[in-house]
């Protein structure tokens, strides 16, 4: 006999809601999606709201699985005042050594001097020099900027910073020391007086980029000034065979972009090639093509990596680019590599200059800028500008 208009069928009777209780789903008796069961009015109003629980509860396990944080930190142990500051630290400093350890890596000496100002600080920054970083460095902008009423904190590592030390290589993994080392500075040497901020030359600015979308620094850096670079955007584009295209930079409608488009190759020149295979464990560049297998390690510990450890939301940072337009090395397109992932409301302040007449491959402060100022006063101009400079953001 058929079901009276607006009455249950006789399978609704049969529902047991027991056992939807203890399975979170709400079969028929018999196990089978029948045409009675979907029939039945009730039946598809508490298979709805189930069916729901069960997908929503899905859907938050895939975002915590796959959704990453921060890698960890490491740590700043024994930090020790120096009778003397090496050579190349801002004159008048105070310097320590310390020992920086970080998970897969070995441990690495720093010693970084703090330079203080005249009255209250208006802000911290620290220094981060080119190449291994194993000298201070960007002296000039130490000056300045202590001139300007900053906290001025150099920094250099005792070996490359980029090598592990170990048997595993990871440029990524290395780059915690940076990391690990800005979070000390912040934390016990910054006072809350200003911004906590950080300028990186080069490789040094691959420190900061590195801190910054792979170990947590948008948390605490108010301001970062990145100086050609970083330079370790895609280490798979420097070095994978056969080449990569060559990258666009600013072209029209790029956001943040101040100066004209250009293009620059993205791989490492010579020189640094035989480094990098050394930092990384394998051949950049060959000889013959690479595999596959290379190209997905450089990738992963590039700091642009494809994958979801890496954040490239920092809106509580601002954040300024710096790069040579000469083309005579890859520091402007690795660099494009990683602005391209920088959007409006991505950061607190950004942009991107082009320098013209650099000093060499990378001297962006003998340059110019589209406004026809030198790189090294449209620096540091910005980085203590009173709204898009080093200002308590957090």
């Amino acid at each position: 006999m058929d079901a009276q208009p607006g009455a249950p069928s006789q399978s609704c009777g049969a529902l047991k809601p027991s056992i939807a209780k203890e399975t979170n789903v709400l079969p028929p008796e018999n196990g089978s999606m029948t045409p009675a069961n979907f029939a039945c009015p009730r039946l598809r109003i508490v298979m709805k709201n189930h069916l729901f629980a069960v997908v929503s509860v899905f859907v938050i396990f895939l975002s915590t699985a796959f959704a990453q944080g921060p890698l960890p930190l490491g740590s700043v142990t024994a930090p020790t005042q120096l009778a003397a500051c090496p050579s190349h630290f801002q004159t008048g400093s105070t310097c320590f050594e310390a020992a920086v350890s970080c998970p897969n890596a070995a441990g690495i000496r720093a010693t970084f001097g703090v330079s203080e100002p005249a009255g209250i600080p208006r802000g911290t920054i620290v220094l981060l020099s080119g190449a291994g970083g194993n000298e201070p460095g960007l002296g000039n902008y130490a000056a300045s900027y202590r001139r300007a009423g900053f906290r001025v904190v150099q920094a250099a590592w005792a070996t490359n910073w980029e090598d592990t030390g170990i048997a595993a290589k990871s440029i990524k993994a290395a780059a915690c020391r940076a990391a690990t080392l800005l979070n000390y500075i912040d934390q016990n040497i910054y006072d809350g007086n200003g911004g906590m901020c950080a300028q990186g030359f080069s490789a040094g600015s691959a420190q900061v980029a590195y801190s910054l979308a792979n170990y947590g620094a948008g948390n605490f850096l108010d301001k970062v000034e990145l100086l050609s670079g970083p330079v370790f955007s895609d280490i798979a584009e420097g070095c994978e065979v056969p080449l990569a295209p060559p990258i666009a930079i600013c072209s029209p409608g790029q956001f943040g972009c101040n100066g004209s488009a250009w293009t620059d190759k993205p791989q490492y020149p010579g020189g640094v090639s035989q480094l990098i295979s050394t930092l990384t464990g394998l051949a950049c560049q060959g000889p013959g093509m690479t595999s596959g297998k290379e190209n997905s390690q450089w990738k992963a510990m590039s700091i642009v990596d494809g994958t979801l450890d890496s954040n490239f939301r920092y809106p509580q940072t601002a954040v300024a680019g710096w790069l040579c337009s000469n083309g005579l090395n890859n520091s402007a397109a690795q660099g494009q590599l990683f602005y391209r992932n920088l959007g409006p409301g991505q950061t607190a302040q950004y942009s991107l200059t082009r320098i013209d007449n650099c000093a060499g491959p990378e001297g962006v402060d003998r340059g110019t800028t589209p406004q026809s100022v030198t790189g090294f006063a449209a620096i540091t101009t910005d980085m203590t500008d009173p709204v898009a400079g080093c200002i308590k953001r957090h």
